[in-house]
């Protein structure tokens, strides 16, 4: 069995998400979205009933769900913040006794042996297919997610700092005596949506704070596919490539640092330098990248201003601009274009490019490895030829697929 697996693991680099989207249920609401963005595991396998039935006949596992439940329950008499928090995760004890339980079902269920095979490792999001077991995949994915369940409740409930907290922060002042009845209500909130079914407390809880924090930013625009870059997605399946010396351009994101300003000035002169790319020839199709960062908690998400831009003030065609609207940091600007690159079905094996001002694309070049494995644990791409001081060859990896669970506003 496991060596099946890996045969189909390296087997799933060539295939596309879109490919594999037909064997899993499609999220069909922005709470869906950001459950399967951030908790892609726990996503699916509460959509696999059969094998949610066989988790919950478990003695020891039903033990510890009513236990879990009964602190749940009892957070609604809380006196104070900390103690609410507490009740909103997961023990360790609890993230233990899944953890056995999920591989005893690995061990001796063909079932749950076909869900990791089928499921969680082509998936590609938890770690490169030939560096783990299924087993040992299957812990890392499960242990990835409960914690990051967690961590979201700590920044967006009790207000620990986040990796970015110029940008990213908590919306609320935790010190104020009367926080603690929004507290109540997010579980209040959860309490009635789950009725008693303790697996979803915490992570309903994560996904409650991060909605009273505006902060779906994960769930924006989706299915994009079927929104914003419909028309980009529908002429790809059209083009004839072999036209272009590169598939795409992708133009990183310059974020307006002043409040109600929809596209900075470094937003605008890169806007036209993709106008005179495209104007060349050198790609049939334009990325921009970047979502709703600067300044805090701007209405305005920076891809979508710079399409509206490129089209209306510049006549690039729509159909030509694909917009990735989650993008937060230049490593993720790179890295949500490779998703796309690989998803939307471009050439595997030409080379796209990536623009921006010349320091920025000095740094993309000469040191963006180096953050890139800090804060996404890899580096989901490969740097090409300097074409000339604005423009650089990268190609995306399938690394790009990895979920960050530090980051729940772009995992």
């Amino acid at each position: 069995m496991i060596s099946k697996i890996r045969t189909v693991a390296v087997l799933s680099i060539t295939i596309t998400l879109q490919t594999l989207s037909a064997q899993e249920k499609q999220p069909q609401s922005p709470q869906e979205w950001e459950i399967y963005k951030n908790y892609y595991l726990i996503y699916s396998f509460r959509n696999n009933a059969p094998l949610l039935q066989e988790l919950h006949k478990d003695p020891a596992v039903q033990t510890m769900l009513n236990d879990r439940n009964k602190r749940f329950e009892a957070g609604k008499d809380c006196p104070t913040t900390d103690c609410l928090i507490d009740a909103l995760k997961w023990k360790e004890s609890e993230i233990t006794a899944l953890n056995n339980k999920f591989q005893d079902l690995f061990v001796r269920n063909k079932s749950f042996q076909n869900f990791i095979e089928n499921t969680l490792y082509p998936s590609l999001k938890y770690s490169k297919p030939e560096s783990l077991n299924p087993k040992e995949y299957l812990q890392k994915a499960l242990l990835q997610d409960l914690k990051a369940m967690n961590n979201v409740i700590d920044i967006y409930g009790a207000g620990k700092k986040p990796n970015y907290p110029d940008i990213d922060s908590i919306s609320f002042n935790v010190k104020d005596k009367n926080y603690i009845e929004l507290l109540r209500n997010v579980r209040f909130d959860v309490a009635a949506d789950t009725e008693k079914n303790a697996f979803d407390q915490t992570l309903l809880s994560a996904i409650r704070l991060l909605e009273v924090n505006e902060r779906w930013d994960a769930a924006q625009l989706e299915p994009l596919t079927k929104t914003e870059n419909k028309e980009a997605y529908d002429k790809i399946k059209k083009t004839d490539f072999s036209k272009y010396p590169y598939a795409s351009l992708l133009i990183l994101g310059a974020g307006p640092q002043v409040y109600g300003q929809k596209i900075s000035p470094m937003g605008m002169l890169r806007s036209r330098q993709a106008l005179r790319a495209y104007k060349k020839g050198l790609a049939p199709f334009i990325i921009v990248s970047g979502g709703r960062v600067h300044p805090f908690k701007t209405q305005y998400t920076e891809a979508v201003e710079m399409k509206r831009y490129m089209v209306e003030v510049l006549g690039i065609p729509a159909s030509a601009i694909i917009i990735d609207p989650f993008a937060r940091h230049t490593t993720t600007n790179v890295r949500n274009a490779g998703r796309m690159i690989i998803d939307y079905g471009f050439p595997k094996d030409k080379w796209s490019l990536v623009s921006s001002s010349k320091t920025h694309i000095d740094y993309v070049e000469k040191a963006m490895d180096k953050r890139s494995i800090k804060e996404l644990g890899t580096v989901p791409y490969i740097v090409g030829k300097r074409i000339d001081d604005l423009l650089l060859e990268y190609k995306p990896t399938p690394d790009a697929f990895l979920i960050n669970p530090a980051e729940p506003l772009d995992p």
